[in-house]
């Protein structure tokens, strides 16, 4: 979808109010953490017995803090019978927050894809890590990048621009892949976010790159991609957060995460946690900030969300410039 001017100025406006009083600028509901994968970098995978609220319970828990974006994720969300209702229920008439729906494209279907959107999500986001079927290996579902080949571009066909996009986590196994994986993005007609890998979910140190070894091809991949993006390639990722990316896989750590503060998760129980790698409940957001937030000394991660919802104002101005031009009085749409 294209967003609009009225649309991005209420996002500011709640992110800067937020930020203020200390409330979070992405809240991510991982309503379910059962998943149709078993990823290598994850530490979910298969079934799970748990406990869930219903959607009037996600939405009181959204109300406490009112972020100005929402993701809804897992496991798998769309293993979820009521997401729809989910999202109905997140869904303000206010139009925010920013709704999106984030999974493995493994239950995606066109008519999936339309129900989401009529419900009231505004971005699909789906993970890749691979050009090509290494994907269904690292998933461990077979035929599932035959799939996403198939099905993305007829979802893309029939949305709205900015409908669905990509996100891909960066590991040591896939690095060298980056630049195939942009344009496996272009072919399909939608833009790619990247994260970077932490070996926080499962402990595997293979993820990130070991020493000095392959520093120098990590360096000469993570230009090409940026050389990409400034050719009018679809990539999202800012330029100065790839190369903070680049940095955490190869072995810097980044203090000062501010997780509970500006960023934290929704468990499907509806208790809350800093972020989806420290198992650290609270049942408030207050209480969290109280006994969480001015204790954490992690920095095993530098994530996507993180990445994101740390930045300074100008930092997020810079980063999402086309989308903060559509505030300015000149502009009509």
């Amino acid at each position: 979808m294209n967003v609009s001017k009225s649309m991005v100025r209420k996002m500011a406006v709640r992110g800067a109010v937020n930020m203020v009083r200390k409330r979070p600028l992405t809240l991510s509901f991982e309503i379910t953490h059962a998943c149709t994968a078993n990823c290598w970098h994850c530490n979910w995978g298969g079934g799970v017995k748990e406990t869930r609220l219903d959607a009037a319970g996600y939405r009181k828990i959204y109300d406490t803090m009112k972020a100005p974006v929402v993701n809804i994720s897992g496991g798998e969300p769309m293993s979820r019978r009521d997401l729809p209702d989910i999202i109905r229920a997140l869904k303000d008439p206010s139009g925010i927050p920013w709704l999106v729906v984030v999974s493995n494209a493994s239950l995606l279907s066109t008519k999936k894809f339309l129900s989401l959107k009529e419900a009231g999500m505004h971005q699909l986001s789906l993970s890749i890590d691979f050009p090509d079927k290494r994907h269904d290996e690292f998933r461990r579902i077979p035929g599932l990048f035959e799939r996403m080949d198939r099905v993305i571009p007829e979802c893309v066909a029939i949305g709205d621009e900015d409908d669905l996009n990509l996100n891909c986590c960066i590991t040591a196994w896939n690095y060298k892949d980056l630049p195939e994986i942009v344009q496996v993005a272009k072919r399909w007609g939608v833009k790619i976010n990247f994260s970077v890998y932490s070996k926080l979910r499962n402990d595997e140190e293979s993820g990130l790159l070991d020493g000095d070894k392959n520093r120098a091809e990590l360096k000469r991949v993570f230009e090409e991609v940026i050389e990409m993006k400034r050719a009018g390639m679809p990539v999202y990722t800012a330029e100065d957060t790839m190369w903070k990316f680049h940095d955490f896989l190869a072995g810097a750590r980044t203090p000062g995460c501010m997780a509970g503060d500006r960023f934290l998760v929704v468990n499907p129980d509806g208790r809350l946690t800093p972020c989806a790698m420290v198992m650290a409940y609270h049942d408030t957001q207050k209480d969290m900030l109280e006994n969480f937030t001015p204790n954490n000394t992690c920095e095993e991660c530098y994530i996507s969300t993180r990445a994101a919802a740390e930045k300074g104002p100008k930092e997020l101005i810079a980063s999402n410039l086309a989308d903060f031009k559509k505030i300015l009085p000149w502009n009509k749409n």
